[in-house]
This record gives structure tokens, sequence and C-alpha cells, in this order.
């Protein structure tokens, strides 16, 4: 019950989640980069370091999306100098059409011969599709408190069409390969409810001080990404070799590694400019050593 809880409330969400602000993290770098007058060659060679280390992640056993990201970010590169409405255009079809022909399949029993090459490409094109649609509405200013991007509106609307979302998993029963599916599949509508619902959020005296904690964890997401790849690859095997993990263990687990992490970021980040894989990303984007510790000065 459980896991069906966070299986429709999160995983699908949040790859979606994930997709957009990475795509939003592209837009941003490129629009630095392209205000530097630096080469576009500093973009390639950072994502290339990113595939490289999405391949060592998975070689050390962790679930990783890093040299899939990186990979099509790349693609997004020459995408993004499309007119902006064939840019848009492209990422909506590559985000909507491949949940609807898996739901066509796998839900509603439709055959549509589709070859089998045909599946993880449409997943590639999904998340890519998502990142277009993050780079996208981050160049309008949707993070700006003056932007005319009606947030609220997109919060409300989105928020309107998850209820039937809601509705449709619950009917397809708890636990069900159909309900996993149909959350997996629409998580769309709802991610644009948590993205939206969280810059709200932030705009506010409290949301923004009761998740200020989570600034200094994402400045240091490479280092926490890969960390919790290594955690678990050394304490889950001792973990599992005790017995079954379950539901309320396993939420448990990953909210200590949370706070472990939250902490060592916080403390990182006081003597230092950078996380220590975010420092080593840097220096190869740029080809460059990069001071790494916070001088004394500064820090007083």
């Amino acid at each position: 019950m459980i896991w069906q809880i966070v299986g429709d409330v999160a995983p699908g969400k949040f790859h979606f989640v994930f997709a957009f602000l990475f795509g939003t993290g592209v837009h941003i770098f490129l629009t630095r980069l392209r205000a530097k007058g630096r080469s576009t060659w500093v973009y390639v060679r950072r994502m290339i370091i990113l595939v490289i280390a999405g391949l060592i992640n998975s070689a050390l056993g962790g679930i990783d999306v890093l040299a899939s990201y990186g990979v099509l970010a790349l693609l997004l590169l020459p995408l993004s100098l499309l007119p902006r409405w064939s840019f848009v255009t492209l990422g909506v079809l590559a985000a909507v059409v491949p949940d609807v022909l898996q739901l066509l399949t796998s839900v509603g029993g439709v055959d549509l011969h589709l070859p089998s090459l045909l599946s993880p490409l449409l997943s590639f094109a999904r998340t890519l599709g998502h990142m277009v649609l993050g780079f996208w509405l981050a160049g309008l200013g949707l993070y700006s408190a003056t932007t005319r991007v009606p947030v609220t509106g997109l919060f409300i609307l989105s928020l309107v069409g998850s209820i039937p979302l809601w509705i449709w998993t619950g009917a397809a029963g708890i636990g069900t390969t159909d309900a996993h599916e149909i959350a997996f599949r629409t998580a769309l509508v709802p991610g644009f409810m948590y993205v939206t619902g969280l810059i709200l959020l932030l705009r506010t005296a409290v949301g923004s001080a009761c998740l200020s904690f989570l600034r200094l964890y994402g400045r240091m997401a490479f280092s926490n990404y890969l960390g919790q790849t290594v955690i678990c690859v050394l304490v889950l095997p001792l973990l599992t070799a005790l017995g079954y993990i379950s539901a309320p263990l396993g939420l448990g687990i990953w909210a200590v590694i949370v706070v472990v992490q939250c902490a060592f970021s916080t403390f990182w980040l006081r003597h230092f400019r950078y996380g220590p894989l975010e420092w080593v990303w840097r220096c190869g984007t740029y080809w460059q050593l990069t001071p790494l510790r916070i001088a004394e000065t500064s820090r007083s």
C-alpha cells in the first residue's frame, strides 16, 4: 500500500520534474555562456563529462539517468536553434505522443504493431520533450517574480487536470500494473502542478524559509546524486542480508540519507565554493582549474 502511494505520488512525476528542471538548467547555462562570448564547445564538453559520470555511476550499480541526459542535452543544443514555434511543437509532441502510445498498448489493449526497437526510442523522446518544455518556459521567465507566464493559472489547471487522473489510477486497482502505468504515463500533468506549486510556495516568506535548507543541498546535487549510489552500494547489501526491507524502513533509510546529505552540504559549502564533484565538473567544463576553497576573508 505504501509503495503504491509512493509510486503514484513520486516516481513518474519526478521523472518529469527532473527532466524539466534539467532543461531549465541547460537554458540558464547556454544563456550565460553566450553572454560571456564563450564557445559552444564548452557546453559540449560539459555534457560529455556528464555522460562519462553516468557510465561510471552505472558501473557502480546505480540506477542512472546521467548518461542518457547528457546525450539528450547534446541533441537539445541544435534543437534550441530552431524557430520557437517549431521547437515548442516538437517538445510537446515528444512529451505527449510516447505516453499516449504506451497507454493505448499497455492499458487500452490496442496492438499498434510497434517494433521493439521503438520502445526505448519513445522513452528517450519523452524525456527530451520534458527537457524542451523546461528550456522553453525558462526562456519565458517562468521562475521570475515578474514573469508573464501565468504560474497560478498553470497550477490550478494542472491541479484540476490531476484529479481525474488520480481517480483513473485508483480505479485501475491499487498495486496493479495498469495503475502504475497510468500514474507513470500521465505524470506530465501532476508534474506541472508540482513545479508551479513549488514556485508559488517559494514566493511566500514561510515557504521560502521552510525550504531554504534545500538551497545548499541543490548546489551539491551532482555530488549528492552520485553519493547516494555509493551509499546504497555499500549499505543496502548489508541491510538486505538481514532480511526483507519493509516500506517504512525503506522510506526511513531514504530520509536519513537526505538529512545526512543536507548536513554535509551545509558544512562543505561553508568552506568551499562548489561541491567536490561540481568542482571537478566545472574544471573539466572550462578546461581550467577553478579555486575551490573559500578564502578566510570572504567567509568573514
